[in-house]
């Protein structure tokens, strides 16, 4: 039985030691990504992971001081507890500080997320607004058309240099 798990164990690691370049092509280099190699929304929600989970530690901290300060106020206890040493706090209270530092961190990626999506609509329509006004229309001439007069609305440079003395 021994012999028969060592040889299990021996075809299930094994092959994590076998180098990796023997599968690589002859290029040493890595490829660096493409901007349209992951599609928006799985951008969108890297960003929302990274921002929620990054603000948890700093909304712990928060989240202690804040429930600390609230219980003092109420009369429930003498001091505001060391955010850094919840020894302090029964089992309970630090469950109850656990669960609003994970809704405080969804709630920060949540604004964070909706902020870009405000933003990135913005530009889309700011870009749209542009390209229309850019939009030339090309009407043909026929031969035997007269071409237009268009006014001119640059003043002359003779009285530009009148009207700065």
């Amino acid at each position: 039985m021994k012999r028969f798990l060592c040889f299990l164990l021996l075809i299930i690691v094994f092959p994590t030691f076998v180098p990796q370049r023997a599968y690589c092509e002859n290029s040493s280099e890595p490829e660096p990504y493409e901007k349209e190699e992951f599609p928006q929304w799985a951008l969108d929600l890297r960003r929302f992971e990274i921002v929620s989970l990054g603000s948890i530690p700093f909304a712990m901290i928060g989240v202690t001081i804040g429930y600390g300060a609230l219980e003092v106020h109420r009369g429930n206890m003498d001091s505001i507890p060391n955010p850094l040493n919840p020894s302090s706090l029964d089992e309970s209270e630090q469950l109850k500080i656990l669960g609003l530092t994970v809704c405080t961190g969804l709630a920060i990626g949540l604004v964070d997320f909706t902020v870009n999506q405000i933003i990135r609509h913005n530009q889309k329509k700011k870009l749209e607004r542009i390209n229309a006004a850019k939009q030339v229309n090309v009407v043909p001439i026929s031969e035997n058309t007269e071409p237009e007069e268009v006014e001119n609305d640059i003043q002359p440079l003779e009285e530009n240099e009148e009207d700065a003395n």
